[in-house]
């Protein structure tokens, strides 16, 4: 069996189903044929030019990514606008491109499921305000740690160089230990008011300003910053997996391959 671009936006739509996502997304298929076969796909946070071209080399016809790339209308498809010129490039290489994006990270079992897992949270739950998508997930962790120790946990689990950290406000700070633990994989911050009322000790997210970090830091909450880009790659390892698993099911030969990406930020030393 081979399987078809429309097999596979199925498979996708029934992982991480469309009631998951904010109401400002784009996720779904946003270029493509249904009936297109599809014998390589590749994964990745961005449909970046690097990563076209990557999809190009390796004779990719499926590009699941998580970000949408179109997300504001477009006022023209050419090479004078930077999205435009993607959407071209995919369209000429015949490359069909599907976004996988609050949706698979707000379902049960999803990207931020996973980083609660991988951080040994216990009796991790979801929570939302009142009709809003559950896209915060807090939980307990195995032993009580400070500030420090969970950073340090942080960069071990989710593979990372660095971390950022802001220390809420106490006079005995440096003594506090960390119990509960909110995560919001990708950008975060507007959870940190939830993170306090359900009783966490710190949130971990990535995008995290000055000024929210600073009223965050005054209201009691701790912060790490685990960066917006790296904690939305950590989907794309067991997406690898479960679409392996999907084709094995389905007796269909599929190569399923991770684009080769960086954050758009990078640290300098002194």
């Amino acid at each position: 069996m081979v399987l078809t671009v429309g097999d596979i936006c199925d498979y996708l739509e029934k992982t991480a189903p469309f009631s998951f996502a904010e109401d400002y997304d784009n996720s779904g298929l946003l270029i493509g044929r249904r009936e297109r076969e599809v014998h390589t796909l590749m994964l990745c946070v961005d449909a970046s030019r690097p990563v076209i071209r990557q999809a190009e080399e390796a004779g990719a016809d499926f590009l699941l990514a998580h970000h949408p790339l179109i997300f504001h209308p477009l006022k023209n498809v050419s090479e004078s606008d930077y999205t435009g010129e993607r959407v071209m490039s995919l369209a000429e290489n015949r490359i069909a491109l599907y976004a996988a994006h609050t949706n698979m990270d707000s379902v049960p079992g999803g990207n931020i499921d996973h980083a609660a897992a991988l951080l040994g949270l216990q009796k991790v739950r979801a929570v939302a305000e009142e009709g809003q998508v559950p896209c915060l997930r807090i939980g307990s962790l195995p032993e009580p740690m400070d500030l420090s120790s969970l950073a340090r946990l942080v960069m071990e689990r989710f593979q990372l160089s660095y971390v950022r950290v802001v220390a809420a406000e106490s006079e005995n700070n440096e003594n506090e230990l960390i119990r509960q633990v909110a995560v919001c994989t990708g950008s975060g911050m507007d959870f940190a008011p939830l993170a306090m009322k359900y009783g966490a000790g710190c949130l971990v997210t990535g995008d995290i300003s000055y000024h929210r970090a600073e009223a965050a830091a005054a209201a009691g909450l701790n912060l790490i910053d685990a960066s917006h880009f790296e904690t939305d790659r950590l989907s794309l390892q067991w997406l690898k997996d479960a679409l392996l698993s999907f084709a094995a099911r389905h007796e269909a030969q599929l190569e399923v391959v991770i684009a080769e990406e960086r954050d758009v930020f990078e640290i300098v030393d002194r």
